[in-house]
């Protein structure tokens, strides 16, 4: 077990004193320095530069004391003490909890985990209630490449309407993360986004709109800064299946954006791309490059084998809504027309990109 460098800030000289008798007899745990919380401490702090900071303050002035930490000695971790709520928080541009002796201490012994983690060796946690998210975990974890991790967690069906209090229904763990997927088909799961990120860790978060009704776009604006403030890239596209590398949603309506982790997630999973081989007109080769995430253009693939190559496209259509597809089949108000149209849409797009150059060719 690698040492881990360890600055004891507090406000409390006796509770700083405390910390530094719990921790400095655990194997893997050097204490560097000790300081009461002050102007004069943050010069210490970056003299020694430690992995991990532990700042022990109140409400705002924790906040403060966090802030000036990371900009002190931005490579550290901080975590905050507070006898408040007797809560461990965990910060490195997301914030996780605990509340036990234990969840401080595998927070020091773990300090370098969040360090240069790789995107192919995605940890993905998938937030679902019902039928809806149970298609699209089971697709995910059947197609998913060997190095992602996939834990999940099922929301209760009944949830009030207003979730005041998240930590009420939530898991006392959930597994570490990169990425967050959620399923829900209620807004009140929706509003669990920001404590799970909190407790998992994780930087980016995929929340589809396949239903307006469990996503409403008021309740997207809210966690779209709510996320934002955690330093937590958010993505909602409308629907799931226009995600793409670096944008998502329909026509004048696309919002682009660049995150390494939902770049992961879609090498494999949103919107769809194909590779298609045709002989005499005939489609021989139907390869899914890019699978929608309920397993749709798996679907269509099977379909367009043998088919009459100036038919495909139909054929394809015809496909996606016999397989069927996730999305809702009542007029978004947003888009004017069903989201099932527009996941259609995509499908044909995909597979007309793919046979269009063949029909050039016979003509």
């Amino acid at each position: 077990m690698n040492s881990s460098r360890v600055f004891i800030l507090a406000s409390q000289p006796l509770f700083a004193q405390g910390v530094q008798s719990l921790i400095s007899s655990r194997p893997g745990i050097q204490v560097v320095g000790v300081a009461t919380a002050g102007p004069d401490a943050f010069s210490e702090v970056q003299a020694v530069a430690p992995d991990v900071v532990i700042v022990e303050a109140m409400g705002d002035q924790q906040g403060r004391l966090v802030a000036h930490v990371l900009e002190s000695v931005p490579s550290a971790k901080v975590i905050g003490l507070s006898l408040e709520d007797n809560r461990i928080h965990i910060y490195y541009q997301q914030m996780k909890q605990g509340r036990r002796v234990e969840d401080l201490l595998d927070a020091i012994w773990g300090s370098s985990e969040w360090h240069g983690r790789s995107p192919d060796a995605l940890r993905l946690f998938v937030l679902f209630q019902e039928h809806y998210g149970q298609r699209i975990l089971e697709n995910i974890r059947r197609f998913a490449p060997e190095n992602w991790t996939v834990s999940v967690w099922r929301a209760p069906s009944a949830l009030p309407l207003i979730v005041d209090d998240p930590l009420r229904f939530l898991p006392m763990y959930l597994p570490a993360a990169d990425l967050v997927l959620s399923l829900g088909e209620s807004p009140s799961v929706a509003q669990f986004l920001p404590s799970v990120v909190e407790r998992t860790g994780a930087q980016a978060v995929i929340a589809p709109v396949d239903n307006a009704a469990w996503l409403p776009d008021g309740l997207v604006r809210q966690l779209r800064v709510e996320l934002r403030e955690l330093g937590v890239k958010a993505v909602f596209p409308k629907p799931f299946c226009s995600l793409a590398k670096q944008s998502y949603n329909v026509r004048q309506r696309e919002v682009s954006f660049e995150d390494p982790w939902i770049g992961e997630f879609t090498r494999y999973f949103g919107r769809p791309v194909f590779r298609i081989e045709c002989e005499d007109q005939r489609i021989v080769l139907a390869e899914v490059e890019r699978d929608a995430p309920c397993g749709c253009a798996r679907a269509v693939a099977a379909q367009l084998i043998g088919a009459d190559v100036r038919e495909a496209v139909d054929q394809a259509v015809a496909s996606h809504h016999y397989y069927p597809c996730m999305a809702t089949m009542g007029v978004d108000p947003d888009l004017g027309e069903s989201l099932v149209q527009a996941s259609g849409e995509f499908m044909r797009q995909a597979v007309d990109v793919e046979v269009a150059p063949r029909l050039s060719e016979a003509a």
